[in-house]
């Protein structure tokens, strides 16, 4: 009698233990294997450096208030990938559409060559987009120069007073698609009377094509 009762017992134990299989595994070892394959992963930077993006070329009116009489330059130009500069991703700048993008300028070097033998410059410096509307942009650059300007007063030539000078640009453009874009900008650059006076500069007003690898 003892051990029928005891066969008894282990066959209902065991039958309770195999309908409660199912619920133990979805109340236990399911949440389990959910929570290891939905686990956190660490997302990469939102900005990867990378030396070359994009290559401009563009054609500009040589400093119209005193031409040189070689009134076209040719531009080129390299940038960069953005920059992202300490404080980017405060939640209170990242989010801020207003702010945020001046944490994340490009590096641009190139040249504006005068086609009459004139002066011509290389530069370097930094490049900020700032969206307005759609695919409309504004983009503003800011760094240095170095000119092959006379040192003295000659005809039809511009003295710039010293070899290294400042240089702004500025314009506004439209991205056409991911890979194209076309900006008309003006461009100058003078020593800021750094160099004595007077301090004429040059300005320049153009357009500029870019194509972003």
């Amino acid at each position: 009698m003892g051990w029928r009762l005891g066969l008894g017992s282990g066959l209902a134990c065991a039958a309770l233990l195999s309908g409660a299989g199912p619920a133990f595994a979805d109340n236990f070892l399911t949440p389990a294997l959910t929570w290891a394959e939905t686990a956190p992963v660490v997302a990469p930077a939102p900005y990867s450096f990378w030396p070359l993006q994009e290559v401009r070329f563009g054609v500009f009116d040589h400093n119209p208030a005193h031409n040189e009489n070689a009134p076209i330059d040719a531009s080129v130009e390299v940038l960069s990938s953005a920059l992202s500069f300490p404080g980017y991703d405060m939640p209170a700048i990242a989010t801020n559409p207003w702010i945020n993008w001046f944490f994340h300028p490009r590096l641009n070097i190139g040249g504006m060559i005068n086609t009459g033998g004139k002066t011509s410059y290389a530069f370097g410096g930094f490049v900020w987009r700032i969206p307005i509307y759609g695919p409309i942009f504004f983009e503003g650059e800011l760094g240095g120069a170095i000119n092959d300007a006379v040192r003295h007063p000659t005809y039809n030539r511009v003295d710039l007073g010293c070899t290294q000078t400042f240089r702004e640009s500025g314009g506004f453009g439209v991205q056409f698609n991911p890979n194209w874009d076309v900006i008309f900008s003006v461009e100058h650059i003078s020593h800021a009377s750094f160099c004595g006076k007077p301090n004429p500069g040059i300005t320049d007003f153009g357009v500029r094509v870019g194509y972003k690898f």
